[in-house]
């Protein structure tokens, strides 16, 4: 297995940044007008290159960089000062370079501890900022490691024991080598999450809690995040001492209450894509607007059988099944709701995260309505958009009536899918054995010559395959049980399914008997 701190770095690229995939501007009620960005009470005044300390300036100068760019220019000047920031910057606005640079000129090189730590979501985002943090570094006397799970802790520990000075990595990886004291934060300077929404969204939330223990109370941080919703902005605050908030319009990115955007999608191929877009983005919760009631029965049928829970509400639903459907809504019982717009009307969901709209309104004021059923009592959400060829430009009249810019997204293909899913089971399964105690420890030895001699031949490789899919589905999209008495008819048009079925949190649970294949998407 390779090791991941002796990996060759790429070429840096100017101004560490790479080109956006797609442009996100949102306007923001809540910023002053006229103004270009969003900066904290007592702003510091932005830096040039020249600007730097003589440091800084030279790692920029051996990557080649000619000026900074904005995210860079405008934070950098806090993390130097030592204070808390949420930044919000996304993917491509040149936000690595803009922690990366200010902790290589802070690093002591003379002590052989670590002295920085970047959380990240995924190893790839691990891997890139390791690269490029040996890009801009001096080289001799600097020690890094990226740290994520599905590789041997080996490297990684042989890391630490020479005196990482920076470590980036995953937060379940990182918990690990904590618990078993192969890694200490004792005389960290600096924390940083970047991608904070996307580790909220891969379920890290409890493993960086249990981090927060190791950490000593004097430190800066930051934290990066395109977006900045309840659960990311609660992080902070947790986290951080009082932080501030910086946005850019440069970047064209704002802290709002609504976030708009929209996939185009095949028309043929429109349940397939939603699949794969709620594997990637995860949503707490959400309704799924369709036109018609046929619509509505058909997407929530695709739902339930890929394993999700869903359930549908349409205007010849009985009061009182409707009645049940919204009570499981509202009592977080319910993740995926499938609705038309007379059937929706008069739903207020407090905390709902979601709206998603699978087919295009037939007049531009059903989009508002939609949209508004999340971002609602000072909470933010996202309304997202499948669009297919014919639907395009009834999506653009509705954004020209209405003044709403909205980002395109790329609809995630299979390769994407299979990357988040086996990042997110790797965290769920590390996080398991992280809670067994030693009987359980030792009850496993039985089964590890059976675990080694799997992966033989395509049939064990099914057999895996099944075990991890079901753990998956009952973990992260299975309803959490009812209560007793609660239960005594099932929730219109679902089909029935296994008894006690585990919660979120990976407790309890059946062995997901009586499955139907399920399609690929």
């Amino acid at each position: 297995m390779s090791d991941p701190t002796q990996q060759t770095p790429e070429p840096a690229r100017e101004g560490g940044v790479e080109p956006a995939k797609s442009q996100y501007i949102l306007t923001d009620a809540d910023l002053p007008p006229d103004t270009g960005f969003a900066e904290p009470e007592n702003a510091l005044p932005e830096m040039t290159l020249d600007g730097l300390p003589d440091t800084v300036r030279a790692a920029a100068n051996r990557a080649g960089w000619s000026k900074l760019m904005p995210v860079q220019a405008k934070s950098i000047p806090y993390l130097l000062a030592g204070r808390d920031m949420m930044v919000q910057a996304k993917t491509g606005s040149g936000k690595t370079g803009a922690f990366l640079l200010p902790i290589l000129s802070m690093i002591d090189p003379n002590k052989s501890e670590c002295q920085a730590l970047v959380m990240v979501p995924t190893r790839e985002l691990a891997q890139q900022v390791y690269k490029e943090a040996l890009a801009l570094s001096p080289g001799e006397g600097f020690n890094a490691v990226a740290v994520y799970g599905g590789v041997g802790y080996g490297p990684q520990i042989d890391a630490f024991r020479k005196g990482a000075h920076l470590v980036v990595g995953t937060p379940g990886r990182i918990l690990d080598h904590l618990m078993q004291r192969a890694l200490t934060l004792d005389h960290l300077k600096t924390l940083i999450f970047d991608e904070a929404d996307r580790m909220m969204s891969m379920g890290f939330y409890p493993d960086m809690t249990r981090i927060r223990r190791y950490l000593p109370k004097r430190r800066s941080g930051f934290m990066f995040s395109a977006t900045f919703p309840t659960s990311v902005r609660g992080l902070a605050n947790e986290f951080f001492n009082e932080p501030g908030f910086l946005s850019l319009s440069e970047d064209s990115v704002h802290i709002t209450g609504m976030h708009h955007v929209y996939y185009e999608v095949p028309a043929m191929d429109k349940d397939r894509c939603l699949v794969r877009i709620i594997e990637v983005e995860n949503p707490a919760s959400a309704i799924i607007f369709c036109n018609t009631k046929d619509k509505v029965n058909y997407v929530s049928t695709v739902l339930q059988r890929f394993g999700y829970d869903a359930d549908q509400l349409t205007a010849d639903l009985s009061q009182r099944d409707r009645e049940r459907v919204l009570e499981r809504l509202r009592q977080k019982k319910l993740r995926f709701l499938v609705a038309t717009d007379v059937a929706a009307r008069g739903i207020d969901i407090s905390q709902l995260s979601h709206v998603v709209l699978y087919e295009v309104p037939q007049d531009p004021e059903s989009y508002i309505h939609r949209a508004g059923r999340t971002a609602r009592a000072g909470a933010t959400g996202v309304a997202m958009s499948l669009v297919a060829l014919t639907e395009t430009a009834a999506l653009k009249a509705v954004a020209r009536q209405y003044g709403i810019t909205m980002e395109c997204r790329p609809v995630p293909t299979d390769e994407d899918v299979q990357a988040v899913v086996t990042e997110r089971m790797t965290a769920m399964l590390e996080a398991k054995l992280r809670g067994r105690d030693r009987m359980h420890l030792e009850r496993m030895k039985r089964l590890m010559p059976l675990a080694r001699s799997l992966g033989e031949s395509d049939d064990e490789l099914a057999l895996i395959a099944m075990l991890l899919d079901d753990y998956y589905q009952e973990t992260l999209h299975a309803p959490p049980p009812e209560p007793e008495g609660e239960s005594e008819q099932a929730p219109a048009n679902r089909p029935p399914r296994s008894s006690a079925p585990p919660r979120r949190d990976g407790s309890g649970g059946s062995g997901g008997q009586g499955r139907r294949p399920r399609r690929k998407y």
